[in-house]
C-alpha cells in the first residue's frame, strides 16, 4: 500500500499577510504617531518591552527586567509576550497605528521588512551609544548589519546541527568528525546505522527545509540570498539538491515519506523523539526540548561535498530592536545593554534565548549548565571559527519556507525532482523579483 498524505491543516495567518500592512504604510504613517504607547510617571520613564517565547524565557527575561528596574529606579518596564505568530499579528497592528513597544524582539526573516520601513531605529544613532558591543564577536553583530547600518542587537546565538542519539552511533562506528561528506553517509555511515539499530531510519528526512537548502549553498560558496535579497542560486541548484534527498532517500538513509510528512516540526510529532529514527536535523535552540522528550543527544555537523569545503554552518542570532517612534530611545539603549552586557542579567537569562552573544557571560555560564546547554555550547565553541556568512533574507522569504517543505512534500508522493525544482524556482522569483 502506497503512503497517504496525512490529512491538511489548516494555515494560520501568513506572516506576509500580516506584513503587507506594514508595507503599505510607508516612513511618514511610520513616523506620525511619536509617542511610545508608554506613559512617564513624574520624572521617571515607562519603557514598554515585548517578545515571543515560552514558559522559560518569560520568566527568566521578566527577571532580567526586575534586576535592571533595580538599576535604574526611574525607568519602569511594562513586558508582554505572546506566541510567535500573534505575537507579530499583534505588533503589525501596533505599528500601523503608529504605537507599539520600546523594545521588541526581532525575527531574523522579518528584520529587513521593518528596517525597509522605518519601523525600527538605527542603532548607529548616538541615543544608542550606551549599548557595548565590544564584548560580541563582529561577525555576530554585523550579521544584523544592513547596508552598512546596525538595526538590531544580538540576544542569543543559535547555529544548525544534526541532532543524532550518541550510544547508536557510537555502536555503528563513533561520531562523525567536522568534513565527513555526503558519500560518507550514504556508502558507511547509514548502513552502519541500519545494523545497529534495524527498526529506525538512519535519519528524519531533511528534504522539506530551506534552511538544508542554504546549508548546500554554503557549502559551495554560495548562499540562498544576495546582501540586497535578491536570489543567490540558480533553478539548477535546487534540482541538485532535491537530487541529493531522493537519492538518500532511494537508499534508506531518510524516514519514509508518510513519516516525514506527519513531522510538523514539534518535538511531540518528531521522529527522533518518536524512536523511528536515529537523527534530526534541527537548530541548536531547539536541543533542550529534545533532551527532554528524548534523553541524551550530540550535536554533529552536516555532511559536506569533501573534507576541505566550508561546513555550511551559519550563526542565526536572536535579535532586539527599538521602534524608530519610541521617545524613549536611550532608555531603551541602556535596557538593551543591560540585557547584553550585565553579569546578573546574563545569570538570569541563562541560554534562554540561545547561547548569550556577550563572550565573557557565555564563559561564566558554561560550567553550571545542564546535560544539553553544555552540549550545545561545546559544539557551537568547536566551530564557530568556520561558521560561514549568511545574509539577511528579503521579504516574504518566511512564507517561501513554508512553500518550499510543502513541494518537497509533493516529491515524497510522486511529483518529479525536475517539476518540483522548477515550481518552486518560479515561487522564489515571485518573491524576489528579479533574482
Amino acid at each position: 500500500m502506497s503512503p497517504k498524505r496525512r490529512t491538511p491543516v489548516l494555515p494560520t495567518p501568513s506572516r506576509r499577510q500580516v506584513l503587507a500592512s506594514i508595507g503599505a504604510i510607508g516612513l511618514g504613517s511610520a513616523t506620525a504617531g511619536c509617542g511610545s504607547g508608554s506613559t512617564s510617571a513624574g520624572s521617571g520613564v515607562t519603557l514598554s518591552f515585548q517578545w515571543w517565547g515560552g514558559d522559560a524565557r518569560n520568566v527568566a527575561t521578566r527577571e532580567a527586567v526586575r534586576l535592571f528596574e533595580e538599576r535604574h529606579p526611574d525607568i519602569t518596564v511594562d513586558t508582554s509576550f505572546t506566541g510567535i505568530h500573534p505575537y507579530f499579528q499583534r505588533l503589525a497592528t501596533q505599528v500601523a497605528a503608529g504605537t507599539g513597544p520600546d523594545v521588541l524582539q526581532m525575527d531574523y526573516y522579518q528584520l529587513r521588512d521593518y528596517a525597509n520601513n522605518g519601523l525600527i531605529a538605527n542603532l548607529n544613532g548616538p541615543q544608542f551609544s550606551r549599548i557595548r558591543l565590544d564584548g560580541v564577536p563582529s561577525a555576530y553583530v554585523d550579521d544584523n548589519r544592513l547596508d552598512g547600518k546596525l538595526w538590531a542587537v544580538p540576544t542569543g546565538l543559535i547555529t544548525q546541527a544534526i541532532l543524532v542519539d550518541p550510544k547508536i552511533w557510537r555502536r555503528a562506528g563513533g561520531l562523525p568528525k567536522p568534513g565527513w561528506t555526503w558519500d560518507d553517509l550514504i556508502e558507511d555511515v547509514a548502513p552502519a546505522l541500519r545494523k545497529a539499530s534495524p527498526d529506525r531510519a538512519p535519519l528524519t528526512d531533511f528534504g522539506g527545509y530551506s534552511e538544508t537548502f542554504n546549508v548546500w549553498l554554503l557549502q559551495r560558496g554560495k548562499s540562498m540570498y544576495t546582501d540586497k535579497g535578491a536570489l543567490n542560486f540558480t533553478q539548477s541548484d535546487l534540482t541538485e539538491f532535491w537530487g541529493l534527498t531522493a537519492r538518500l532517500r532511494d537508499k534508506r538513509v531518510f524516514t519514509t515519506p508518510n513519516i516525514t510528512a506527519s513531522y510538523d516540526g514539534s518535538p511531540a510529532s518528531s521522529p527522533l523523539v518518536r524512536h523511528l529514527t536515529t537523527a534530526e536535523f534541527n537548530l541548536t535552540s531547539s536541543a533542550m526540548p529534545y533532551f527532554t522528550g528524548y534523553g541524551e543527544l550530540a550535536a554533529v555537523p552536516f555532511p559536506t561535498v569533501s573534507s576541505g569545503a566550508p561546513l555550511g554552518l551559519s550563526v542565526g542570532a536572536g535579535m532586539m530592536c527599538v521602534r524608530r517612534s519610541s521617545s524613549h530611545k536611550r532608555e531603551a539603549a541602556l535596557l538593551m545593554d543591560f540585557l547584553l552586557n550585565d553579569r546578573a542579567a546574563g545569570a538570569a537569562l541563562g541560554v534562554v534565548r540561545g547561547l548569550p552573544p556577550n563572550r565573557a557571560t557565555m564563559n561564566r555560564i558554561a560550567p553550571d549548565l545542564e546535560s544539553g546547554d553544555r552540549m550545545v555550547y561545546d559544539y557551537v565553541s568547536a566551530l564557530e571559527k568556520k561558521f560561514s556568512r549568511n545574509p539577511i533574507p528579503p521579504s516574504g522569504s518566511s512564507e517561501d519556507k513554508d512553500e518550499f517543505k510543502r513541494v518537497n512534500e509533493d516529491v515524497l508522493f510522486g511529483k518529479s525532482v525536475a517539476d518540483a525544482a522548477a515550481e518552486m524556482f518560479d515561487k522564489f522569483n515571485t518573491t524576489v523579483p528579479k533574482g
